[in-house]
């Protein structure tokens, strides 16, 4: 009873009693009235917004990829696990490289995987572009976001970056 009753006068303790901005938010999870929680939860984001910007918790840095390192990055699906905040990089045109690894994925489509380790898809998988390991690659932006493989063969395909 006596240590409810003591987490309840912290939970209610006016805002900004509190060390860390979230401390207030946290205590919340342990008031057991349903009412009382959300009006906890309630009082407790109320006052986050209100905080100076200057007490909000700490933002990581900007992750700054170079102009090779985000080529494939921007507008593929990898974007949103990567990360790419920050300033965009000078674009490239093309990316020269040697396949090291070559993989099938469970629908029939290549992995190609270059030795600067980005890791690209085969989109479609209607046929084999014939890519042997140490073979070079040139991968260049096409229409609309799209990105095309080119062996020194002359065969290529339609590619995404994965990683």
């Amino acid at each position: 009873m006596k240590s409810s009753l003591l987490l309840l006068c912290l939970v209610c303790a006016p805002p900004g009693m509190a060390a860390e901005p979230l401390e207030g938010v946290l205590a919340c999870r342990a008031v057991t009235d349903s009412a009382a929680r959300l009006a906890c939860f309630d009082r407790e984001t109320a006052a986050l917004e209100r905080a100076p910007a200057s007490s909000a918790a700490p933002q990581p840095a900007a992750t700054v990829l170079d102009a090779q390192q985000s080529f494939g990055v921007i507008g593929s699906p990898m974007a949103a696990s990567e990360g790419t905040a920050g300033a965009r990089p000078a674009e490239l045109a093309k990316l020269e490289g040697h396949i090291v690894a070559l993989a099938l994925t469970g629908k029939g489509r290549t992995l190609f995987t270059l030795d600067n380790t980005q890791v690209w898809r085969q989109l479609e998988s209607d046929g084999d572009v014939l890519a042997k390991l140490g073979d070079s690659a040139t991968i260049s932006r096409g229409v609309l976001g799209s990105y095309w493989l080119q062996l020194k063969s002359g065969r290529g395909c339609k590619v995404t970056r994965v990683h």
